[in-house]
């Protein structure tokens, strides 16, 4: 974070007169709301900033995010400003509540390897902050009195901010495009290294045409065999037979015909019972696969880490009731559950076996994929909404653009025949495909 940049942004933030609320929603990640405006303040050491972006908020509930809510919330902004030859804004604040007006202050310490965000009250005593430390220069511990940190020698270039909107957007895209990349290649990685272990195992697989033929032909030889049997002496084990049709049969056996004739039977209902079981293997792995290649254009679309992490979280967690509706993606957000079909037959099973509450998602006018948020009685946040929506547009079949993702409960939702429907009471919301 730049000095100068932080002295313009200071000057930005006293237009305002108050914070309508404040939260973490990453990591190091805060989202102030200024009256209309809302910005996010990014604490990642060595990568610090603010900047705007649509972004998926998670929810934390450690005390610090406890004391952002109880402070902040309708705050009033009395003064906004950046100490002297730090990178740290200091926004004074004053609560009002029960008749009763609080003074405190919140500092973002944009300090390198050491950035924060520290709240005190009038007298510098620390409440909270995102970070407690100790050590010999200073510490950082509720109850203690907020040390000033020494005044350093600013050597920078200086940044001119003409338009602050413009500056915000590009300081997201500065700080994060190359970490959001490098982060999606590492997904993309796991995913490839899965699609070509499953592809390797689907072109090992024996192929059911020939083991059929197999069977056949053990099917034949057993048959021939137990016709001959009358004139066949039980020690002969090496002859020639003529099938049904007249063809010549060479025989080499290691048991007497009979024996072989059971064996032959035996082994044929074992290839038969395999084909079936290869059938079953064959259809998972390529349903394996086209999940693999749907989540790596997810990957590819996916526009922040809390995305990323949605898509593929670092524990898979496994609905027993879909597992053999593998088309079926399931993806968990916050405290919902959402579902999604590729394929008509997907699609068919998530509107019979979806309940009346959950909410629906599909492009308006389009083909596209179905995609339910399921209800669990809490009402459904934007955040989720939005995911859900982006999640319709990029499942389907669609070329870059803007698009209309209607959305209502699930009662609304009338089948007209397996995966076409009808429906009413519904929002829509814009989606962009990139």
């Amino acid at each position: 974070m730049k000095y100068s940049a932080l002295i313009q942004i200071q000057n930005y933030l006293r237009t305002f007169e108050k914070i309508k609320n404040a939260k973490r929603v990453d990591d190091n990640l805060l989202k102030l709301c200024f009256d209309k405006e809302e910005l996010f303040f990014d604490l990642q050491p060595s990568r610090s900033g603010i900047y705007k972006a649509e972004l998926l908020e998670k929810e934390y509930k450690a005390p610090f995010d406890l004391a952002l809510k109880k402070y902040l919330t309708n705050s009033k902004i009395k003064n906004i400003c950046v100490l002297q030859n730090n990178r740290i804004l200091k926004l004074e604040l004053s609560l009002t509540k029960a008749y009763k007006s609080f003074d405190f202050s919140l500092y973002f310490e944009f300090t390198g390897k050491n950035t924060n965000a520290i709240i005190t009250d009038e007298k510098k005593v620390i409440l909270s902050a995102l970070r407690y430390s100790q050590n010999s220069k200073r510490s950082i511990k509720p109850g203690l009195i907020l040390e000033d940190l020494e005044g350093i020698e600013i050597k920078e270039k200086e940044v001119f901010i003409d338009d602050f909107e413009s500056y915000f957007r590009l300081s997201f895209l500065s700080l994060k495009q190359d970490e959001l990349l490098k982060l999606k290649e590492q997904k993309k990685s796991k995913l490839k290294t899965k699609l070509f272990l499953n592809e390797k195992r689907l072109k090992e697989l024996e192929k059911e045409d020939l083991l059929l033929e197999r069977a056949k032909n053990l099917s034949l030889r057993a048959d021939v065999l137990f016709a001959n049997l009358y004139h066949i002496k039980e020690y002969e084990r090496n002859f020639s037979l003529k099938d049904f049709e007249g063809n010549e049969l060479v025989f080499k056996l290691e048991k007497s015909a009979k024996l072989s004739a059971n064996d032959f039977y035996k082994e044929a209902k074992k290839l038969k019972q395999k084909v079936k079981n290869l059938h079953l293997q064959r259809q998972n792995l390529e349903q394996k696969i086209e999940k693999l290649n749907v989540l790596l254009e997810l990957v590819q679309n996916a526009s922040s880490k809390t995305e990323l992490d949605i898509l593929l979280p670092k524990k898979e967690r496994i609905d027993k009731r879909e597992k053999k509706q593998s088309p079926v993606l399931s993806f968990y957000f916050k405290d919902f559950k959402i579902s999604a079909g590729r394929n008509e037959s997907a699609n068919e099973y998530l509107l019979k076996n979806s309940k009346k509450d959950d909410l629906w998602f599909h492009v308006k006018n389009l083909s596209s994929a179905h995609v339910f948020i399921h209800s669990n009685k809490t009402i459904f946040s934007d955040d989720v909404i939005k995911f859900a929506s982006r999640l319709c547009v990029n499942l389907s079949n669609l070329s870059r653009g803007s698009y209309l993702v209607d959305y209502t409960q699930r009662k609304f939702v009338k089948i007209q025949e397996k995966a076409f429907v009808s429906y009413t009471n519904f929002k829509s919301l814009s989606v962009t495909k990139e």
